[in-house]
């Protein structure tokens, strides 16, 4: 039976462990693994020092560890601590007595110098670097985003929904393989954008579950590159879908979050004049929504907006027309019908000069509602401006034409012997007898209808 020493030091000859710079970091691993076990943060501190380690590989412990330090070596040897520091004899371990001791005057064995094979590097780099997309894939792909927008109120969600689809789809897909970091970063942000499209569309279209589904992609892909225009822009449509479904509450919130990303960014008028304004007046919160609707004016007064009516669906900040045409919304919602008909005036001849079908028709038919609202109504004038208004909307029905005419209508109720009335009515009636206009009507029906 040899001398009689600490089971400490044996264990650590055992595991190679005798340099106090491998100790030490055998022991900094144990502390984090010990702090994530426990749930005591404090534990990742815990450290040991050489004085000490030297002191217990060559007489054991004097006084017992604190008891951070028994709990880190504890999971370090799998043992308590009593057992840990328990004499034993070496020869139960096969191990000379007097090996490895931390002698600094003797240098370590230096490892082999050995560096990978060339030829592998060279392999890994072109694997690394290689990808599934070229500039020519993504070129394409912004052209086929650019022709959804510009066609868009031409055609509608119906004809360009499938093709929204299959370039998402082809989106997806890329995706799924290999790509250089700028590249992948450039898919998100496309793919980020069409799927914008399919919210918008899908909210156009009366599917609220499918738009919100496509606004939070959208929202995410944004967020994973960076892309804030893209964050704000999907956070007004999603705040779009809930003001057509009437919850303005939501509609405010979402809109709200969207200007907070960056106050001064352009694509905060949108979110002024379209989210907050329209849902604050909505909501019947008028000063809210006055202040909302000065914002969104001066800071487009503030930014080189672009020219002419933009496109509902664009991604390109809201041009001076567009911001307005969501005024004069606003402006009817809290009652003020003066406002109304004087921005009317502003838009007529952008409007007249624009493809924009429904912009006219749903800026027709505020204003023919403010001519029902105002202290001297015309009914007359605001029944054939609304069926006018209806009418040229009817060739790609969407959800916010078929409501704001159900609306109108109903305001027109207590005229509706009038035969202006009447013909309002059934332009409704041949609205919503439009192949494509059972699924953006839904369930809401005409007033007074069977």
């Amino acid at each position: 039976m040899g001398e009689l020493v600490p089971r400490f030091r044996l264990l650590v000859l055992e595991k190679g462990w005798q340099k106090f710079e491998v100790f030490d970091l055998r022991f900094t691993r144990a502390a984090l693994t010990a702090a994530d076990k426990e749930d005591r943060p404090s534990l990742r501190t815990v450290t040991v020092s050489r004085r000490t380690f030297s002191r217990w590989m060559s007489e054991g412990v004097r006084t017992a560890p604190t008891i951070e330090v028994g709990q880190v070596l504890k999971y370090l040897f799998a043992m308590p601590v009593a057992t840990l520091f328990e004499l034993v004899d070496p020869d139960t371990f096969g191990l000379p007595l007097e090996a490895g001791l931390d002698d600094d005057l003797v240098p370590p064995e230096p490892p082999a110098l050995e560096f990978d094979d060339p030829e592998q590097v060279r392999d890994q780099t072109r694997l690394l670097t290689a990808s599934n997309t070229d500039a020519a894939v993504l070129a394409m792909a912004r052209t086929a985003i650019t022709g959804i927008v510009d066609r868009y109120e031409r055609l509608g969600p119906h004809q360009l929904v499938g093709e929204a689809k299959l370039l998402r789809g082809m989106l997806h897909t890329l995706l799924a393989g290999h790509q250089p970091h700028r590249t992948r970063t450039e898919l998100y942000r496309l793919s980020g954008q069409v799927s914008g499209l399919l919210g918008y569309m899908a909210t156009n279209a009366n599917r609220p579950a499918a738009a919100q589904a496509y606004s939070t992609e959208a929202l995410e892909l944004a967020a994973e590159v960076g892309d804030r225009g893209l964050q704000m822009w999907a956070l007004g449509t999603r705040s779009l879908g809930y003001y057509y479904q009437g919850r303005y509450d939501l509609a405010d919130e979402a809109a709200a979050a969207g200007v907070a990303l960056a106050p001064e960014h352009p694509q905060a008028i949108r979110l002024l004049a379209n989210g907050r304004a329209r849902a604050l007046a909505r909501a019947g919160q008028r000063r809210e929504a006055l202040d909302a609707i000065d914002q969104a004016l001066q800071l487009s007064d503030r930014h080189d907006v672009p020219p002419g009516l933009t496109s509902c669906i664009a991604f390109a900040p809201y041009s001076a027309a567009r911001t307005l045409a969501n005024v004069v919304t606003a402006h009817l919602s809290v009652g003020d019908t003066d406002q109304v008909l004087d921005r009317a005036r502003e838009l007529e001849p952008l409007l007249a000069g624009s493809d924009s079908v429904w912009s006219r028709s749903l800026v027709g038919l505020d204003v023919a509602t403010a001519l029902l609202e105002q202290a001297q109504p015309d009914v007359e004038m605001a029944m054939d401006l609304g069926r006018r208004a209806l009418g040229s909307g009817t060739t790609t029905p969407i959800r916010s034409v078929w409501l704001r005419g159900v609306e109108l209508y109903a305001r027109a109720a207590r005229w509706k012997s009038e035969p202006a009335v009447g013909g309002f009515a059934e332009q409704l009636r041949a609205f919503r007898a439009h192949p494509t206009a059972g699924t953006v009507a839904g369930s809401t029906r005409i007033p007074g209808a069977a």
